[in-house]
């Protein structure tokens, strides 16, 4: 069960939500570049953001890889079960 969003949201209306304290974007169903990547830049730009954050996206985001390396980030990929790409970023 997700906590209630206590960050704005990124890229103008993704919500950030919350489970177990880990910040998560859920970017399924957001497809337009560069839409998702201004979304994780963003929130992992933010300093109350903390260490780790997760995201769920239909696809990989080959140019997002660049961008994380270049602010210290590293990732880790796990497929779901319906398919789609779970993304665990530490920082």
């Amino acid at each position: 069960m997700s906590e209630q969003t206590v960050q704005p949201p990124v890229a103008g209306d993704i919500p950030v939500q919350y489970f177990e304290g880990i910040p998560c974007l859920d970017l399924r169903q957001v497809t337009t570049p560069p839409k998702p990547l201004i979304a994780i830049i963003e929130l992992i730009e933010r300093e109350q953001t903390g260490d780790i954050v997760h995201v769920l996206m239909s696809r990989d985001p080959i140019n997002l890889y660049p961008e994380l390396v270049e602010r210290g980030w590293t990732w880790t990929k796990q497929l779901t079960e319906d398919g789609s790409l779970r993304l665990i970023l530490s920082h």
